[in-house]
């Protein structure tokens, strides 16, 4: 459990910052966090931008504070 707490907390010195919350800023705009990744007759690219958002979605777990990585 302590090896976790060790990451989240990296993670919140990273992006609790002005830098970290712009780059957390652009990749919930660039990678979807809010809207829909489905994309009409191609599965494969909704997919492709639902692993994305997974990634942005992880990185708002690891910020919160019962946040658990998946």
């Amino acid at each position: 459990m302590k090896q976790i707490e060790d990451l989240k907390l990296a993670y919140r010195r990273t992006f609790n910052t002005e830098d970290g919350e712009k780059v957390l800023s652009d990749l919930k705009a660039r990678f979807s966090f809010e809207a829909t990744t489905f994309v009409p007759n191609d599965p494969h690219q909704s997919a492709f931008r639902e692993g994305q958002r997974d990634a942005v979605l992880l990185i708002v777990r690891m910020l919160s504070e019962e946040g658990k990585p998946r």
